[in-house]
């Protein structure tokens, strides 16, 4: 089946479900009338050794709750293939974000368990989650941009993000997300999508995202939700999933309120976990990688005028 055929329908599916505006932040669950305090996991394991390894951990607040969600401070993290274990050390302290050492990465093919020994709720509680890292299932060999103007929907501004690259044969998932300069874009800005308009094609040019900044998410989200300047550097990164955190992905997104930025707002019991052991929603993820970055030359490049001055037309 020809990319091109979709090309257009498959855009718009992807400018629907996705405005790519956020940087690193914890998931927030909020709960109505809530009788209990569950640990919220943001748990994800790549085969990147230039990347720290990260597990977000906070507890779940009320609906209404205004605050943001508490960290959960001081907890004992580690992820183990059976064989090593590494332990995570919380930073920096008081978080609830805990780093892996440095270096440290996944292996494609290799199972891996994440503990947790955490007091959430004044209660002390072990949680453990376990994922299998499959091979990467799409390459990203190049990224670009193109400005596609303020007038559409009355947007401050919105980037069209083009991809190239080569899907690899067979039925994968992928995670979408993102980093401009060092910040990293949030579960619930980014993309969760199957292979299934273009198994096993090569990707030449295809608008996969947008990217839409206004003076609001600029103060909300900080240095990824601010408009682009020249010399920023986009990075597109692409995470082959395994289908049950595609699964989780796409509950997380059906129990959110409309398009609300952070998502899962909405009661946690109708999104899939795979973390055990007590009150806990969330997930831990392991996946492979591949991922394409852009230097900003002229933030206001208009629409595609130099989109394929990487790859002439084939």
């Amino acid at each position: 089946m020809s990319i091109s055929k979709h090309r257009i329908s498959f855009a718009l599916l992807c400018l629907a479900l996705i405005l790519l505006c956020g940087c690193s932040e914890e998931m927030e669950v909020h709960t109505r009338g809530m009788d209990r305090t569950y640990l919220v996991v943001e748990a994800m394991l790549t085969d990147r050794g230039d990347l720290p390894q990260r597990v977000l951990l906070t507890e779940s607040v009320d609906y209404f709750e205004k605050e943001l969600p508490p960290a959960v401070t001081g907890a004992k993290v580690s992820v183990s293939d059976g064989v090593d274990t590494w332990q995570y050390t919380e930073t920096p302290s008081g978080s609830g974000c805990y780093i892996g050492p440095e270096g440290f990465h996944g292996t494609p093919g290799v199972t891996y368990r994440l503990s947790i020994d955490a007091l959430v709720g004044g209660e002390s509680n072990h949680y453990e989650a376990v994922s299998t890292m499959e091979e990467a299932g799409f390459r990203v060999d190049a990224v670009d941009y193109m400005y596609a103007g303020n007038a559409t929907m009355k947007l401050d501004s919105l980037w069209t993000i083009a991809a190239w690259g080569q899907d690899y044969p067979g039925t994968s998932y992928y995670y979408i997300s993102a980093m401009l300069n060092d910040a990293v874009f949030p579960i619930g800005v980014s993309l969760a999508m199957d292979d299934k308009y273009f198994d096993g094609q090569t990707v030449v040019g295809f608008p996969i995202t947008t990217l839409y900044q206004t003076d609001a998410t600029r103060k909300q989200y900080g240095e990824c939700g601010k408009y682009l300047e020249t010399g920023d550097v986009f990075t597109l990164n692409v995470y082959t999933i395994p289908k049950d955190y595609y699964e989780f992905y796409m509950g997380f997104v059906s129990s959110s309120v409309g398009a609300a930025i952070p998502m899962m707002q909405s009661q946690p019991a109708n999104c899939p976990t795979n973390v055990t052991g007590g009150n806990a929603v969330g997930y831990f993820v392991a996946c492979s990688s591949s991922s394409a970055s852009v230097t900003i030359e002229d933030p206001f490049r208009p629409y595609y005028k130099k989109l394929f001055d990487l790859f002439p037309k084939q």
